[in-house]
């Protein structure tokens, strides 16, 4: 899973992998959703604030989200079979999402400034999304907007990755507020990043 790929083959491994993945990954003790939940409350985010939930997948992140206490989530995700199950998750007898919409995985369609906080669980990594999505999201924010997502441990290897990020913070386009490595999944990855960078 964990290799450079094309946009249209990773579409493909997530839609064939819709079913199971879940299941899948809940058993390697998934815990990078609830550590960015976590990682946002640390530097004191507003509970309240709109948050996208970009790469959505089956809607983990979002739970994570609504169990730390944040109230107003949107989802986005490559793949309908992915999206259709996160659409359909409830916390506390309310859908995780307020909405949920397909994006292209080439042209995100996110308006800029539409949300202060876009979180990216395990989106930009290798497998998934490309490095570059981290400049998309980045500039999908006005000044003072956080982005809160996580480099797993093949990722931070990957100086096509971990470049992009040092050169964004030495430009001068965001600081990190938190970064910390912890659990990822418990057993192909061991660990991972959590970065939360606010935008200048």
């Amino acid at each position: 899973l964990w290799t450079h790929r094309s946009s249209s083959d990773t579409k493909k491994i997530y839609e064939d992998w819709a079913d199971t993945y879940e299941a899948d990954i809940t058993a390697l003790a998934y815990a990078t959703p609830d550590r960015i939940a976590q990682a946002l409350l640390t530097i004191g985010a507003d509970p309240t604030t709109p948050i996208l939930d970009f790469g959505c997948g089956t809607g983990l992140s979002g739970m994570a989200l609504r169990r730390a206490g944040f109230t107003d989530v949107d989802g986005t995700d490559i793949s309908p079979e992915m999206l259709q199950q996160a659409a359909q998750k409830t916390y506390c007898d309310t859908p995780s999402y307020n909405t949920t919409w397909l994006t292209d995985p080439d042209r995100p369609d996110i308006a800029q400034g539409s949300y202060e906080i876009i979180v990216a669980t395990g989106v930009i990594s290798l497998g998934a999304a490309p490095p570059g999505l981290l400049t998309t999201l980045l500039n999908s924010l006005n000044a003072g907007g956080l982005l809160a997502f996580s480099y797993n441990d093949p990722t931070l290897a990957d100086l096509t990755y971990t470049s992009l990020l040092d050169a964004h913070i030495d430009r001068g386009d965001a600081k990190v507020l938190f970064r910390q490595h912890g659990p990822h999944l418990r057993e192909k990855i061991t660990g991972s990043d959590v970065i939360i960078l606010r935008r200048l």
